[in-house]
């Protein structure tokens, strides 16, 4: 029975491995659309770098844009493979070699799928080319690494001009994963070798070959990051495709390379336009709506709505703070300033502060944080075990009708929320709500403090909240044209049926050649066009 069982195992265990490293019927049915967008043009010295993201709806989200930039004119389209750091890799010796040879593997299926619409490599984050370099670079990463004494010279860290500190830290909790950065942790080394590299090999392509165009995902941890900031710097056009709710896509720039919208105008470009009571009235009926359990565009990473009711309240929140705890691997740093290096800190630091000033609070835990953060809570559970926690299917609402007087957050959607609730809400650091005042906004440690202490007696007023909550919803959900609204939902109809099993691979080819007949497609095209002209 053992041996049966053992066999049963090792099967499952291949199957799920083929299955990784095989292409399956979706992948194929959009590697097939994208080859008869495919023609064949003269050699062409105009260059498009496209970041090879190893996902079925950038591939093919990619693949399009490509296909319609050559149509404009000729251009040599060459990809950059960024994979160099996989999960739970440091857990042990044999952990490293078996995922890294895994992802290998898998790599290698994605450059073959790429080469439907790439016409050549650009550079690889990873690879034997340049041996002596590696290992220069390991030399100066140790260095480097046993130079650093606490967290925050880690986050303001820069390697041969690039400032990269924040991505190193948000890439040892995303991959390490843990909750807080240990700078003893030889798994920190190997960050910042791969990090040297990285800069290296990205310094030599963009100055080298100098591409028209950049076309990226994300620009957080150093897979996404480094390859955009040494590419601005380099003065190559780089823009991030669907990296926020916002617009189809943003172009970075040394002074913002941050692939979210930057929101600091929101109240001042608000009270410009025309028909405010309109559109204040169009943003209460759809916030009203999430805040009644729907999940909107803007809320459609989480797979439950945190206004979903689902258990009763049975503690007392009347008069006290709700700390609205997020998922402490999500990358802290999406925002251009954070006050602490990640959420553990924050945690800590925020209880230890109403500790210490006899505030009553209450811990919430995000509605849809990964698995590995309850083992997180339950270690902030022993160490303040008096520490009183909200279940997460207790609904937002629920607090708020309760009679909670202060909700604290880093930079939660959390807060526009509140306040459309006439609840004040605290942030620390860059967050998307920093040009209205319903949200007071710290920017550094003393002023988070000064703001805790004064939790329960923060002055507001619930209708100017309320009107203010509306616009910022306004600005950051609806403040697109009607073509524009149509093609974004478009988009977001291809993206989850590339993740919903139960659509067929011709479906999903069939909705990305849809959403690339709309006019709002047509629009943004011609803006990337610009970059090739």
């Amino acid at each position: 029975m053992i041996l049966v069982k053992f066999f049963k195992d090792a099967c499952d265990k291949f199957s799920k491995f083929r299955k990784l490293c095989s292409f399956d019927s979706r992948e194929i049915a959009i590697r097939n659309y994208l080859n008869t967008l495919r023609s064949k043009k003269p050699r062409a010295s105009d260059i498009v770098l496209v970041q090879c993201v190893e996902d079925p709806f950038y591939y093919g989200l990619l693949g399009q844009i490509v296909s319609s930039l050559r149509r404009e004119r000729q251009i040599r389209v060459e990809m950059f493979c960024y994979h160099s750091l996989f999960l739970g890799e440091s857990v042990s010796c044999y952990s490293f070699m078996r995922i890294r040879f895994i992802n290998w593997l898998i790599g290698r299926k994605w450059s073959k799928l790429y080469d439907a619409l790439c016409d050549g490599l650009g550079y690889r984050s990873t690879s034997w080319a340049y041996p002596i370099g590696d290992l220069y670079d390991a030399y100066r990463a140790f260095v480097c690494w046993r130079a650093l004494t606490t967290k925050d010279a880690l986050i303001s860290l820069i390697i041969d001009g690039v400032p990269v500190g924040d991505l190193i830290n948000d890439s040892f909790l995303r991959f390490k994963p843990a909750p807080t950065v240990n700078l003893a942790d030889t798994y920190l080394w190997l960050i910042i070798w791969q990090a040297h590299r990285d800069i290296r090999r990205a310094k030599k392509y963009f100055t080298r070959i100098r591409p028209k165009l950049y076309l990226a995902s994300y620009s957080t941890y150093i897979q996404h990051g480094i390859a955009v900031r040494v590419a601005v710097q380099n003065g190559v056009r780089v823009c991030s495709v669907f990296s926020n709710l916002q617009g189809f896509f943003k172009e970075m720039t040394v002074g913002d390379w941050r692939h979210t919208h930057n929101t600091d105008a929101y109240s001042y470009e608000f009270a410009r336009m025309t028909e405010i009571d309109k559109k204040l009235a169009e943003a209460d009926s759809a916030l009203g709506a999430r805040l009644a359990g729907t999940i909107d565009h803007a809320t459609a990473y989480m797979s439950k709505s945190a206004y979903a009711e689902s258990e009763n309240l049975v503690l007392d929140v009347n008069g006290a703070v709700i700390v609205f705890l997020h998922d402490f691997f999500d990358s802290p740093h999406v925002y251009r300033r954070m006050v602490f290096p990640d959420f553990w800190d924050w945690a800590c630091f925020t209880i230890d502060v109403l500790h210490r000033n006899n505030i009553r609070f209450f811990v919430k835990p995000h509605p849809n944080q990964r698995d590995l953060s309850y083992g997180v809570l339950n270690d902030l559970k022993k160490r303040y075990p008096d520490m009183l926690m909200v279940s997460s299917a207790i609904t937002n609402m629920q607090l708020v009708q309760a009679g909670m007087a202060c909700a604290v957050t880093v930079h939660g959607t959390v807060a526009h929320e509140m306040a459309y609730c006439g609840i004040p809400t605290i942030a620390c650091g860059d967050n998307p709500h920093v040009s209205f005042d319903f949200c007071k906004t710290a920017n550094n440690r003393d002023e988070y403090a000064k703001l805790l202490c004064q939790c329960t007696e923060l002055k507001s007023d619930p209708l100017e909240m309320r009107k203010q909550a509306l616009a910022f919803y306004y600005m950051h959900n609806l403040n697109l044209s009607l073509e524009e609204k149509t093609f974004m939902r478009a988009v977001a109809q291809y993206r989850d049926c590339c993740y919903d099993t139960t659509i067929s691979a011709h479906e999903a080819s069939g909705l990305l050649r849809s959403l690339s007949e709309l006019p709002g497609y047509s629009v943004n095209i011609s803006q990337l066009k610009a970059s090739i002209q």
